[in-house]
């Protein structure tokens, strides 16, 4: 039975209501408050004792609730006609004497259900209180017993702090200052669940901390987004999740998802060893050993487009070498939806970003596909192109793109010469290049699966 709604989309409604204050209204629903924030009161009995001090005391904070885009509706059990009859009884006779904001009729109980705050026995709703957000989804919710009533500044300040957007102590008000997670993340402090060892990457949007599990034991690569981070945390989330339904030995493993500590975080399979951009500089690969970390990628590739899952920015950071010679690529997805465009260094790798409907420029500029440049969203395709490029910056020691100036790295990149690269790369790469650097998609038709296979095959004869 499901205990709590918060996270959950607020349950639909179309009650009959007052027609005070506006007399052309005769029905509340919860589309009406679509867009904005909604405070959503149920309360027992019209003509009670202590519901007309609660409804007039929001009633009251009607203009600040208005600056702070937010409707009020409350709901009780009795009829319309009973409700308007209180509304227009003067206070000293045990009415409301008019409110700003209208009451609907909930008679069967059955929205009252819903929200989960109806007793039969009495047939009347209990003092639940909801703040819903503009995207119709319960963000608070509290029962008071029907003997005790609620604080309307209380309301407002949680409302408020829902609004604020960071972390909230217990006496937090408007001109308060945030509790800041960030302030967690040192070695030695324990951040949610998992005590930070240490820093072991830094990022344009994100940073990366070796720490421990300490509810599985276990060390984790904890990666988390810094606070100017233009990726919403439900979007780093839903990439996440999406890139963890991948099992297999050369992708990183995603062992969670989670938001509850205030930040957006990712707990990830923890590489002991050096990117790919590492190795390549250190030139420390022979010919056998390039062919075994080549497979290895387009394996792990293979499999995760085998699940329909395109990694987007695909590039030698994001693909770690173990200790023990096992590819781990990392960050499926997670590249896809920043939003940065800036001058390109030789000597740094440097994301794009797109809107986030999926559309236009993302990923790195060095290792995107012609289509990419185009804002064409990234594919299986293009995450062959971006293959290619790795292989031959590995087997030949260079930077396939490397001059600073954006615009001309993707212009370089729509008119590269493949048989040239694919020459200077040499064999067993020369054929496999010519097909992964087919500049239009739509001829670009070898599929990870089928690199693996060649690599397999060239493997053999040697």
């Amino acid at each position: 039975m499901q205990t709590t709604l918060i996270g959950n989309p607020a349950p639909a409604f179309d009650l009959p209501c007052t027609r005070f204050p506006d007399p052309d209204r005769g029905r509340a629903r919860l589309s009406d408050s679509s867009g904005r924030w909604l405070i959503l009161v149920f309360y027992p009995r019209d003509f009670s004792m202590v519901c007309p001090t609660e409804l007039i005391g929001l009633s009251q904070r009607h203009e600040e609730l208005a600056e702070l885009n937010c409707d009020l509706l409350a709901i009780g059990c009795d009829p319309v006609d009973l409700h308007e009859r209180w509304m227009a009884t003067p206070k000293a006779q045990g009415g409301l004497g008019g409110l700003n904001f209208p009451l609907a009729s909930d008679p069967d109980g059955e929205v009252s259900r819903a929200y989960g705050v109806y007793q039969s026995r009495e047939n009347v709703a209990v003092r639940g209180t909801f703040i819903i957000d503009p995207e119709g989804l319960i963000q608070y919710q509290v029962v008071h017993s029907l003997s005790v009533g609620r604080r309307s500044q209380e309301v407002i300040r949680v409302l408020t702090a829902l609004q604020s957007g960071g972390l909230c102590r217990e006496d937090w008000m408007s001109d308060s200052s945030h509790i800041d997670p960030y302030a967690a993340l040192r070695p030695g402090h324990i951040f949610s669940h998992y005590l930070i060892d240490s820093e072991i990457g830094v990022g344009t949007f994100a940073r990366v901390y070796l720490a421990r599990d300490l509810q599985l034991d276990r060390p984790v690569a904890l990666k988390i987004f810094r606070k100017d981070c233009p990726v919403t945390p439900s979007t780093v989330l839903a990439e996440a999740r999406s890139a963890a339904a991948l099992n297999h030995p050369n992708v990183s493993t995603i062992y969670a998802v989670d938001d509850t500590a205030g930040l957006p975080i990712i707990a990830m399979e923890f590489v002991d060893g050096l990117s790919l951009a590492q190795v390549a500089r250190a030139r420390t690969l022979a010919s056998d050993g390039l062919l075994d970390v080549s497979r290895q990628i387009a394996a792990g590739m293979a499999a995760a487009h085998d699940a329909g899952i395109v990694h987007g920015d695909l590039k030698p950071e994001n693909i770690m070498l173990s200790e023990d010679g096992f590819v781990k690529i990392l960050d499926f997805g997670l590249a896809r939806r920043l939003h940065r465009i800036q001058a390109m260094k030789t000597d740094e790798t440097t994301e794009l970003g797109i809107a986030e409907s999926g559309d236009g420029l993302f990923g790195t500029p060095r290792y995107l596909a012609p289509e990419q440049t185009r804002g064409e969203p990234a594919s299986f395709a293009s995450d062959v192109f971006s293959l290619g490029i790795v292989f031959y910056e590995l087997t030949t020691g260079k930077t396939a793109f490397a001059d600073g100036n954006i615009l001309r790295v993707l212009d370089q990149i729509r008119n590269l010469d493949r048989h040239a690269m694919a020459s200077e790369a040499g064999e067993p790469f020369t054929g496999l290049l010519q097909s992964m650097l087919t500049p239009d998609p739509g001829d670009r038709t070898i599929t990870m699966r089928q690199i693996v296979n060649e690599i397999d095959a060239v493997c053999e004869s040697v």
